[in-house]
């Protein structure tokens, strides 16, 4: 006896929350990113500031006395990106989503004359 057997193949928009907000992301990130002054020299040079990734917050490090830069940075990033409602949740993390565990903070540093978050 002979079977046939039929594929059907649907196609489908994604609304996955992860695909979507790395692609459409991708323009506001850069522009944010390009907005902030990181230059320094010493980690005194550096500060935290906070950036919001759809699912918690970042904690980057800035240049020192270029907060209400970045805060006004932050505002157009949000302008310019809708997170809306993605489900997701993190514990704040440093620039490299390494998470402070007990007896640790995050905090600024200066690494090839660039303020870094890190977790120390």
């Amino acid at each position: 006896m002979r079977g046939w057997w039929f594929v059907v193949v649907v196609g489908c928009s994604s609304s996955h929350p992860a695909i979507d907000a790395s692609m459409d992301r991708a323009p506001c990130e850069a522009a944010f990113q390009a907005a902030l002054d990181r230059a320094c020299t010493v980690p005194a040079d550096c500060t935290l500031a906070s950036h919001e990734d759809c699912c918690g917050t970042v904690r980057i490090a800035v240049r020192s006395g270029t907060e209400a830069a970045a805060l006004a940075a932050e505002s157009t990033y949000g302008a310019c990106f809708d997170c809306g409602a993605r489900g997701c949740q993190h514990a704040d993390q440093a620039e490299d989503g390494a998470t402070p565990q007990a007896g640790q903070a995050i905090v600024a540093r200066c690494v090839a004359n660039r303020c870094v978050s890190a977790v120390q």
